[in-house]
């Protein structure tokens, strides 16, 4: 009995030793891991990435709005979380295609919040030649703040109308406020849909409002708003990791995800005299 009960001490105070050694080697890690943060949702942003980037490029997509072209092209892609070979290869592509006016990311910028998540992401999206925009998604939410997407991109919700086309960017991660009545803000999106110097609507949005992650109870009045002005020609999202293309609801609005960074693919959409078309295009 005294050796099985030696044992079992001698056990016990191995595993604390490997579990010391173990904390030891982590804390070594993130010290020494340059702008790295101990909080997946540490505030400190000081440094690390840049503000109010989606209005910075809206504002260097309106200096081409006076071009003759009437076509507006947009690159559309969701998830780029954990996806950074992906996006650098997306970026690559983008960079050699011609008279592309718009990238959208609807899907996960970051996986957990970090803020060097975001930095790496941004570093990526800087390369492009083109501009870009971003909406708010799903697991930048999981502490309960939009505080670092507001901070490094800007509003959840923010509209702009280029060429006759207004874009409405909105967050509908109903389950990250426990399916809070606000989210989406119908009110909101009612005002921007009663924009009567716009000539079409497009929305973008992460999850789509036949998504378990949708709030159920504003799924009917969510797509009735839309179906409701028929200039609104497309409702575009991410959160899938898949392409779909459908007249989910059977009205004239189409609803559209994208396939994740991660995936050989990516969509082109073209919008002419308020109609779209889509191609499926290779990274490669």
């Amino acid at each position: 009995m005294k050796l099985i009960s030696s044992y079992r001490l001698h056990g016990s105070q191995f595993r604390l030793s490997v579990l010391h050694l173990f904390l030891f080697i982590g804390l070594l890690f993130f010290n020494s891991c340059d702008k790295f943060e101990y909080s997946p949702y540490n505030d400190n942003r000081t440094g690390l990435v840049e503000t109010n980037l989606n209005r910075k490029n809206i504002e260097k997509l309106l200096l081409n709005e006076k071009n003759d072209d009437d076509t507006v092209t947009i690159v559309y892609s969701g998830d780029t979380q954990r996806f950074y070979k992906g996006l650098h290869d997306l970026v690559n592509k983008v960079n050699t295609m011609q008279d592309v006016d718009l990238f959208v990311v609807c899907g996960d910028i970051s996986d957990f919040g970090l803020i060097q998540e975001f930095d790496w992401v941004v570093r990526e999206l800087k390369r492009l030649e083109v501009p870009y925009v971003c909406v708010i998604w799903n697991h930048d939410l999981a502490a309960g703040s939009n505080a670092i997407f507001t901070s490094v991109f800007g509003p959840v919700n923010e509209s702009f109308t280029y060429k006759g086309y207004k874009f409405i960017m909105h967050d509908t991660n109903g389950r990250e406020y426990a399916f809070s009545s606000d989210v989406p803000d119908i009110h909101w999106l009612s005002k921007q849909l009663n924009d009567s110097s716009a000539s079409w609507f497009i929305g973008l949005s992460h999850v789509p409002p036949f998504d378990m992650d949708f709030n159920p109870a504003l799924e009917v009045p969510y797509k009735n708003l839309f179906s409701s002005q028929p200039a609104f020609i497309a409702s575009l999202h991410g959160h899938r990791h898949n392409t779909s293309d459908s007249y989910y609801y059977e009205d004239h609005v189409r609803y559209l995800t994208s396939n994740s960074a991660g995936k050989s693919e990516f969509l082109l959409l073209k919008f002419i005299n308020g109609q779209m078309s889509k191609t499926i295009m290779p990274v490669e």
